[in-house]
């Protein structure tokens, strides 16, 4: 990387960051609407039979892909023609097969075939939706179709809300689901016309699949990890529960799946051939993600009942010790996110993959012994139990070498200065009360500025140079021209 590219990609970095978090919080607010709604609309049995459905066509998504898509992001090629083909090719085999054999899952649900014959359509969608994505993340992009997604939240919401207003049960999630995530895809090729590149090249493919199958077993462990335990509750328990954990999982696990640092790693990709920036790069990511879980985290153990009741309503009081439990989770589990994108830029896809599938096993393992003893909250325990967590940490650590003790500094800082806000609220104000909650807001923000005064120098620090750069790189083009 040039002198004059570094600036130029910490702008683009400082531009995507900006737009995939307002994006973010956009998307935040409307699904947290439309939630608190259909909570209202449709019965917990159906949020459940809904879940189980949504995360198999996920889950055969990953399949579908077998990790192609995510190498793009790293891949000096850009296949994205050859990539593309495969993978509207084999999803539309996949959709069709789905169809074909969706009765073998009555076992599960006696309505759950039909609605995987439903869903199997987004499959394909998803397939084109990934690719063109891919295509502007790579590029630090997000800005250009951050509307785009926004608006697909909007979609959703509306056309869910509006069917399950009208009685359409379960079927309001799935046409909302696809007639949304359509919108999508044609907005992401509209914006992208003539732009990528879509020369298919079959002799390339198996080159491809070599150098992306590690990732395929991180995405379809991560997948199967995510939400496996959604099917082993509905094995010991029922629909109804399904429905309970997966709202409580919704929001323990929201701010961490929204706030996924999406720009970090393209911004990896550019300053992999240099250490220093790619430390900082990872730590200041990380230190975002970090931040709005631990918030958010805080804010829903302290309020657990009256978020419950503030947003699901009536009929939702099990809900409340699953998600006092699940709102935990996040802080444990850092950075297999953040340091799993590290791993891949750098190539080491089999660490990445011991980590993953070492988390996978002991969920599954744990998950059906608690859930065997103690029914869905035992579930809910069991994903504590993250042993290939600490090996991640461990080898993230190797990445900071001689910077080690500025990184664990600043995570410990992020974990324990909002922690004296929601102490005192606690403290003061009785549990599931109104003056709890609005405390706790005001705790939250009061946390999220004393974060931003604590990182903002070095934020600014890091991003300095962009405008230096960029403003010495114009000096030196007028001087050139002269």
């Amino acid at each position: 990387m040039t002198g004059a590219a570094e600036p130029e990609a910490k702008q683009r970095l400082l531009h995507s960051s900006v737009s995939a978090y307002g994006s973010m919080l956009l998307r935040l607010l409307l699904a947290f609407a439309a939630r608190a709604i259909l909570a209202r609309l449709i019965l917990p049995d159906v949020h459940g039979l809904f879940d189980l459905a949504l995360q198999f066509v996920v889950m055969a998504s990953a399949i579908r892909d077998l990790g192609l898509t995510h190498h793009l992001m790293r891949d000096p090629r850009e296949s994205y023609g050859t990539v593309l083909a495969w993978s509207l090719s084999v999803g539309a085999a996949m959709s069709l097969a789905l169809v074909a054999f969706a009765g073998v899952f009555s076992y599960l649900n006696p309505d759950l075939p039909n609605v995987l014959r439903g869903l199997a359509v987004w499959i394909v969608i998803d397939a084109a939706i990934m690719v063109y994505r891919t295509f502007f993340e790579r590029r630090l992009r997000i800005r250009e179709i951050a509307g785009f997604e926004i608006l697909r939240s909007l979609v959703y919401g509306l056309i869910a809300v509006g069917l399950a207003h009208l009685g359409a049960g379960v079927w309001s999630f799935v046409a909302g689901e696809l007639l949304a995530s359509a919108l999508f895809a044609v907005l992401l090729l509209w914006r992208a016309r003539g732009r990528v590149k879509l020369d298919v090249d079959w002799q390339r493919l198996r080159g491809l699949l070599r150098a992306s199958r590690y990732l395929f077993v991180v995405w379809a462990a991560a997948q199967v990890f995510n939400r496996i335990d959604i099917y082993i509750i509905e094995i010991f328990s029922t629909t109804t529960f399904v429905g309970y954990y997966g709202q409580a999982y919704y929001f323990a696990f929201l701010v961490a799946l929204t706030v996924t640092p999406r720009p970090l790693l393209p911004a990896l990709v550019e300053f992999r051939e240099k250490a220093a920036e790619f430390a900082e790069t990872l730590r200041l990511g990380t230190l975002v993600f970090l931040a709005g879980i631990v918030v958010s985290a805080y804010f829903l153990f302290f309020n657990a009942e009256k978020a419950v009741q503030v947003v699901l309503g009536p009929g939702w009081d099990d809900t409340v010790p699953l998600l006092r439990v699940l709102c935990l989770v996040p802080l444990v589990d850092v950075f297999t996110t953040t340091g799993g994108e590290a791993l891949k830029v750098q190539n080491r896809d089999r660490l990445w993959v011991t980590t993953v599938v070492l988390n996978m096993l002991a969920l599954i393992g744990f998950g059906f012994l608690f859930t065997y003893l103690w029914g869905p909250i035992g579930m809910a325990w069991a994903n504590f139990l993250r042993i290939g967590s600490l090996l991640m940490f461990l080898k993230v650590l190797g990445i900071f070498a001689g910077r080690r003790r500025r990184l664990v500094a600043s995570l410990a800082q992020v974990y324990l200065l909002p922690l004296p806000f929601f102490i005192a609220v606690a403290v003061l104000l009785p549990t599931g009360s109104w003056a709890r909650l609005i405390a706790s807001i005001a705790a939250a923000a009061l946390a999220g500025g004393l974060l931003t005064l604590r990182f903002l120098p070095d934020y600014r620090r890091f991003f300095r140079t962009a405008t230096t750069g960029a403003e010495t790189a114009g000096d030196a083009d007028i001087g050139t021209t002269s």
